[in-house]
C-alpha cells in the first residue's frame, strides 16, 4: 500500500512540475475510433502539416503520407515527430515489443 502512494505522489509531482501531461479523453476516443495517432496529436498541439515538419526536419510530404496510412514511416522518423509534438509515447503505437512494424 506504500508503494502505491510513493507511486501516486511521484506521478503528481511530474504533472505539477510539467515534466508529464494527461492523456485528453478526447485523444483517447479518436485513437479508438482508428484515426491516426499522428493527426491526432498534432491537431492537439495546434499544427499544421508544415508547421510540424519544419519542428521535426522531416518533409511535409511524410506526414501526410503517414496520416494517410501510404507509409509508416522509420524509427528515426517518429523519434523526431515524437520530439517535435512532445510526446515520447508514439514509437509503441506504431512498432510491437519485438521491434516489427505493427502495419505493413
Amino acid at each position: 500500500m506504500l508503494a502505491d502512494v510513493k507511486a501516486y505522489d511521484a506521478a503528481k509531482a511530474r504533472l505539477e512540475d510539467g515534466e508529464d501531461e494527461l492523456i485528453p479523453l478526447e485523444i483517447t476516443e479518436r485513437r479508438l475510433s482508428g484515426e491516426p495517432a499522428l493527426r491526432i496529436w498534432r491537431e492537439h498541439r495546434k499544427l499544421t502539416q508544415e508547421q510540424l515538419a519544419k519542428k521535426a526536419k522531416v518533409s511535409r510530404a511524410l506526414i501526410a503520407a503517414i496520416e494517410t496510412d501510404r507509409k509508416t514511416g522509420s524509427v528515426s522518423t517518429w523519434k523526431k515527430l515524437g520530439a517535435a509534438l512532445d510526446v515520447r509515447a508514439f514509437l509503441p503505437m506504431v512498432y510491437s515489443s519485438d521491434g516489427e512494424s505493427s502495419r505493413t
